[in-house]
């Protein structure tokens, strides 16, 4: 099943792909994080002492500091960060297939096509999925509010620990892959410019 779910990714990458997702991506991406929007987080700034300091932005948090952020927030911020959750259904697939064609298209240039390389695609896959399973943490903690579901709550850190760590393995998929393209582009410029250079000295040999 993973071998499959990356196959039609890669089947699925091309650079018309790849541009539409970008243009995408940075269009939301503004939009959520600085557009003055109902669910954009810059709502949030009046309930967090100018800071976006929301749950999905930690590294990591427990079911006590979860209910102590949802307290410090107030019923508005409670209502406002709900909105916010329902924006955020959409940006983790937009982040997730963005980065998963880029890596493909990045290995694709440098690895053979048979490599385990190839696979590193689904990394953006396992941090969207924990994204969306910490919204839904998150959307079920707030609706259930005051009502304290720790079990929830516990989850919903584990799944953000989850999606950072991911996220994190996801771009440093991507720098590998761009490290890796740029040598072999510089290695064969060099090659070329060799070639050149062999190729004038012969004819300018007496």
């Amino acid at each position: 099943m993973i071998a499959n779910l990356s196959s039609f990714i890669q089947k699925a990458s091309n650079r018309n792909t790849f541009l539409v997702l970008l243009v995408l991506y940075i269009l939301y991406f503004w939009v959520f994080f600085y557009a003055d929007v109902p669910f954009g987080l810059s709502r949030m700034a009046p309930y967090t002492g100018g800071d976006v300091n929301i749950l999905d932005m930690e590294m990591y948090y427990t079911a006590e500091q979860a209910y102590q952020r949802f307290a410090m927030f107030g019923q508005q911020g409670r209502a406002v960060y709900l909105i916010i959750l329902t924006g955020d259904l959409i940006y983790p697939a937009l982040l997730g297939s963005f980065l998963s064609v880029a890596i493909t298209l990045l290995f694709r240039r440098v690895t053979p096509a048979t490599g385990n390389w190839h696979k590193l695609n689904l990394l953006p896959v396992a941090n969207m999925l924990a994204d969306y399973l910490e919204n839904i943490m998150l959307l079920t903690l707030l609706i259930n509010y005051p009502t304290q579901l720790n079990g929830i709550a516990t989850v919903a850190g584990v799944a953000t620990l989850v999606k950072n760590f991911f996220g994190l393995l996801s771009f440093l998929a991507l720098g590998i892959g761009l490290t890796m393209y740029l040598y072999q582009q510089g290695k064969l410029w060099w090659q070329d410019r060799q070639e050149h250079l062999s190729v004038h000295d012969e004819r300018n040999a007496p």
